[in-house]
């Protein structure tokens, strides 16, 4: 039980006189600046333990910078924007300004995580496929939350299930129209989901997509893997490589942040060569579905590019699950960047840089500091082997710069500090349809709304997510030395891997006998749009995978089965 600051000063006067009398001296009363003194390291002591959670903290901070692990610190909030436009095809790139008004009044502004294209592609409709029962009965319905074109209107659409045989997995299949020379090229799209959706959200992390190709077959050529981008979104990349186009960001710096509230929901397209501009008017299979939705079904029937995600089948009623699906989107985040020339004659070399300490904003990340010399400064407990290189560290919302030497061996004067600011919980004031507005001019007919409420923004990083993370550095699957280590950590690189089986041999190489762990995983061929290819890939990149993680006396050989 914390004690009272009274309790603490009593126990502290009591100390010094048990010291006083154990060098002899008999003092009945306390000098009166001594008893300031002890009133005053009572409460400063009673401040520092009765928030435990915050010493905690600190002391895990501590903890994590020794070890050499990333801190965290504030964290901004992240909202979606969609984009308006009709004309040929623009980019919107990362770290661009976007400001609007909060619930609260004044101005907030938000920069975009990633760069996305903008066009006058628009989506036809959005339909949701799962079977029903135990015989494997499915059904097919339009999805009810996405705003649906004039077109697709005026063909009668009922958003009622129909019947269909699609397969044994659930599937979402996304239509999309007026795609001009650019196609689907660095298009943003984004998946609103609900929140009680935890299987389906997890599976969008990580499953596939592919373009139905201008027969209508979702084919090896079409097959997109989703990959890590910025803020917890995603990226998606051919199965089969492409020519890809370089696409300049106009030297816009982002910060790279790890995760937001809205992550997994939004996906970047890569670039779309001529040969992959694939259309066709139903895939197969839908045509019979299609007609039953469509009460004037040849309204809707015509050239446009179709997406196939297929999911696990254990996932959450998919027309439940999905609220809406929106093209031209991307995710942003409340972030700005801070920079500051500090002369160390005249501000010290230890500046506040949080709003715990005086600032305006909280820290989010450093993004470089450098000094009088040009070298850049590194974190003080990070090797190096360069002599007079100077060095900072972050604690408690200030920052300590340690400052490095000229060539001609004197101190630097002043250092260069940029850091990545946000305003932390205020940034969730930010509610739907309040951004509308680009800080700099936009190109021309060229708008934006953000279609979500901003959401995720904190302060600081709790101490729980401090103490998950902590242990999550430290599991061992990270370094894989038993069988259960391996089981877990194969299972996490696919959830389509269904078995596994792990045999470890002593094997003759070129260069003697080496330990080699012989693995075999099983999977479901009707996982996959292309079976063969995909397996191959999945071979590979599971190969390197565990290669990353093993010891480094131990080799291993993947081998894969059809269940």
């Amino acid at each position: 039980m914390n004690s009272s600051a009274a309790e603490i000063d009593l126990k502290l006067r009591d100390d010094f006189r048990r010291y006083l009398h154990e060098y002899g001296i008999e003092s009945a009363q306390i000098d009166p600046v001594l008893a300031v003194l002890f009133r005053t390291l009572a409460a400063q002591i009673y401040a520092l333990s009765s928030n435990t959670d915050r010493l905690k903290a600190a002391l895990l901070d501590e903890l994590l910078e020794g070890l050499g692990f990333e801190r965290h610190f504030a964290h901004p909030a992240q909202l979606v924007v969609r984009y308006g436009y009709q004309g040929d095809t623009v980019h919107v790139s990362a770290g661009s300004t976007l400001s609007g008004e909060p619930d609260g009044g004044g101005r907030m502004t938000f920069t975009t995580d990633y760069g996305i294209s903008v066009s006058s592609a628009r989506i036809a409709g959005v339909f949701v496929y799962q079977r029903t029962d135990e015989k494997n009965n499915g059904e097919l319905r339009l999805l009810s939350g996405t705003e649906l074109p004039p077109e697709s209107l005026r063909a009668g659409p009922s958003y009622g299930p129909v019947p269909a045989d699609l397969g044994a997995h659930p599937a979402i299949y996304i239509a999309v129209e007026n795609l001009d020379s650019s196609y689907l090229s660095r298009h943003g799209v984004f998946l609103q989901t609900s929140p009680e959706a935890i299987l389906l959200n997890a599976q969008l992390e990580s499953e596939n997509w592919c373009l139905a190709s201008n027969s209508g077959r979702f084919e090896a050529e079409g097959v997109l893997r989703p990959h890590d981008l910025n803020a917890g979104q995603h990226e998606l990349r051919w199965l089969q490589k492409a020519d890809e186009a370089e696409l300049s960001e106009d030297g816009v710096e982002s910060a790279f942040l790890l995760g937001g509230f809205w992550r997994g929901k939004c996906f970047v397209f890569p670039f779309v060569p001529s040969e992959r501009h694939f259309q066709c008017e139903v895939p197969q299979g839908l045509m019979a579905p299609l007609r039953a939705i469509f009460e004037r079904p040849s309204f809707f029937i015509k050239q446009r590019a179709w997406l196939r995600i297929q999911l696990d089948a254990r996932v959450e009623p998919l027309h439940a699950a999905i609220s809406s699906v929106y093209l031209h989107a991307q995710s942003a985040s409340n972030i700005e960047c801070f920079n500051q020339t500090i002369k160390f004659a005249e501000h010290g070399t230890t500046i506040p840089v949080s709003r715990e300490t005086g600032g305006r904003f909280f820290l989010v990340a450093p993004l470089s500091i450098s000094g009088e010399s040009g070298e850049s400064y590194i974190p003080e407990f990070q090797p190096s082997f360069q002599a007079g290189i100077g060095r900072y560290k972050m604690h408690q919302g200030y920052l300590t710069l340690l400052p490095g030497k000229m060539p001609n061996g004197k101190d630097e004067s002043y250092a260069n500090v940029r850091l990545w600011m946000t305003m932390g919980a205020t940034g969730n004031q930010m509610g739907v349809a309040r951004l509308q507005s680009f800080t700099r001019e936009p190109v021309r007919g060229l708008t934006v709304e953000n279609i979500t409420a901003a959401a995720g923004g904190a302060n600081s990083e709790a101490l729980n997510a401090a103490q998950r993370r902590f242990a999550e550095a430290l599991l061992s699957r990270q370094r894989l030395l038993t069988r259960t280590d391996l089981e877990v950590s194969i299972r996490s690189f696919d959830r389509r891997i269904a078995r596994i089986d792990v045999q470890p041999v002593l094997a003759r190489k070129a260069r003697g006998l080496r330990r080699l762990h012989r693995i075999t995983v099983a999977v479901e061929r009707d996982r996959f749009a292309a079976p063969e290819e995909e397996a191959r890939h999945l071979v590979a990149d599971l190969q390197r995978f565990l290669a990353e993680r093993l010891p480094l006396d131990v080799d291993t050989e993947v081998e894969l089965t059809w269940m």
